[in-house]
């Protein structure tokens, strides 16, 4: 079984599977780690998910990427990409990319002094100023959106950490810690 792509070469059923392979190989790892999640053994808690429950919901992503990746590399088996290969390499000569090493450092530097302060301001407040250094080290300006942004990410994080992964945080020391645990009252945490 042979096709042809739009260069005129043709494509057999061994070049699609190929290009298929890796996906096929993450597709079994993916089902053996799968049945392997079922089978944790532990004591069921009423109203509790039980430890399986995240590497599931990973496996399950992952199955989707692998599917989806196997019917995408099916579809584009003997594909080239020579014409554009031509076309990127002139753009990349007439405007290298911009690159700003410095940036890198920085939000490593932030992480940095993120770990320093969680202790102290909490998880909630800590993530907002986190948030907001790395998108406004990702130049993006526009300081209403960015604390919205911010602010938005540090309670969704706080809500999924504690009410459904179950993970207690960093509150922080007085006065921050009551904002926390009056975010952890509004939340149901208890």
């Amino acid at each position: 079984m042979t096709a042809k792509t739009s260069s005129g070469k043709a494509v057999t059923l061994l070049d699609r599977s190929r290009a298929t392979l890796p996906y096929l190989v993450v597709l079994a790892v993916d089902a053996f780690l799968y049945q392997a999640a079922e089978n944790f053994e532990f004591e069921q808690a009423s109203g509790r998910i039980g430890p399986g429950a995240w590497p599931k919901l990973i496996l399950i992503l992952l199955l989707a990427s692998a599917l989806w990746g196997i019917v995408s590399s099916a579809m584009k088996a003997g594909a080239s990409a020579e014409p554009d290969a031509d076309a990127d390499e002139t753009e990349a000569l007439i405007r290298p990319p911009e690159i700003y090493p410095w940036l890198v450092w920085a939000a490593v530097g932030a992480t940095l002094v993120y770990l320093f302060i969680m202790p102290l301001l909490g998880f909630f407040l800590a993530t907002i100023l986190y948030s907001f250094v790395l998108i406004y080290l990702g130049h993006y300006r526009r300081f209403l959106h960015v604390m919205g942004l911010s602010v938005a990410i540090a309670f969704a994080f706080m809500f999924m950490f504690m009410r459904v992964v179950y993970v207690a945080l960093p509150v922080g020391i007085a006065p921050f810690d009551r904002l926390s645990y009056a975010l952890m009252a509004a939340m149901g945490v208890h």
